[in-house]
């Protein structure tokens, strides 16, 4: 893949930076192109000696499971910024200016008048982004999550759940660590986003399909430390396998696959 210098300073950002801004839980979204994090703060420092403008980062991750690889075309400027990105392929965060930019999905080598994605987003000053090309292709659709951690208490790290899975409808999720199992999240819809923050550690949760409040599907996690955020998806491929995807910090993906399902409780 090809991140053009010309229009995006490349940032590898180690850790998310908190910010001002409390976290605010508004429950699930289906906003599409939008923030469905809350707002990461607008503290950029003074411009109006340095001249230098106000920026947002942004990374791109390809979740569309039968989608060919893709070039990204950002504000009517060719060639594109990105190009050859596969799917479950990600990017580290790139510096944009704060406003408003068009992005252009579309298949390697072709224009951006081939885009199949095709929208526009409002960036915040000092905010970060991942914008996800999510859905089978023949309904491919974008979403913008806001990659925010401000107001993580200590000793938690926080997990921005995604429901990218569109071989299934909607799920509840649950957390089967230890004892007596709980629900963490119900009826979350195909594009769904939520936050949870949890206490430092590592956790087995399961996905119900069926509202029988019995997992078909469980997974387990990896010892994951406090302070950490991550963007965790359930997807799905070309054979309607469902699995997790865990964004890491520095814009890779990686799989986790299903256990054994777990038995009727």
């Amino acid at each position: 893949m090809l991140l053009s210098l010309s229009l995006l300073a490349i940032v590898a950002c180690g850790s998310d930076e908190k910010t001002d801004t409390a976290n605010t839980d508004t429950g699930w979204q289906d906003t599409g192109w939008q923030d469905t994090g809350s707002d990461t703060g607008t503290d950029t420092g003074d411009t109006m000696d340095t001249g230098a403008p106000a920026m947002a980062g942004v990374r791109v991750l390809h979740l569309s499971p039968d989608a060919p690889n893709v070039d990204v075309f950002v504000d009517d400027v060719t060639p594109a910024v990105l190009t050859d990105l596969a799917f479950l392929s990600g990017t580290p965060y790139a510096e944009l200016p704060a406003g408003t930019h068009r992005f252009r999905v579309a298949p390697t080598g072709g224009t951006a008048t081939d885009a199949v994605i095709d929208v526009s987003a409002d960036l915040a000053a000092g905010g970060k982004y991942t914008a996800v090309a999510v859905g089978r292709v023949a309904d491919i659709e974008p979403v913008l999550l806001a990659d925010d951690k401000s107001g993580l208490a200590a000793g938690s790290f926080r997990v921005q759940v995604v429901h990218a899975a569109a071989a299934v409808g909607e799920v509840d999720i649950w957390n089967l660590t230890g004892g007596t199992p709980s629900m963490l999240l119900e009826n979350v819809p195909f594009k769904g986003v939520a936050a949870l923050d949890l206490p430092a550690g590592a956790y087995r949760v399961g996905i119900d399909v069926n509202n029988d409040a019995s997992p078909d599907v469980t997974f387990s996690l990896p010892n994951l430390p406090a302070d950490l955020f991550v963007n965790l998806f359930a997807v799905s491929d070309a054979t309607n396998t469902v699995w997790l995807a865990a964004q890491l910090p520095d814009g890779t993906v990686a799989p986790i696959s299903a256990e054994v399902p777990s038995p009727s409780r």
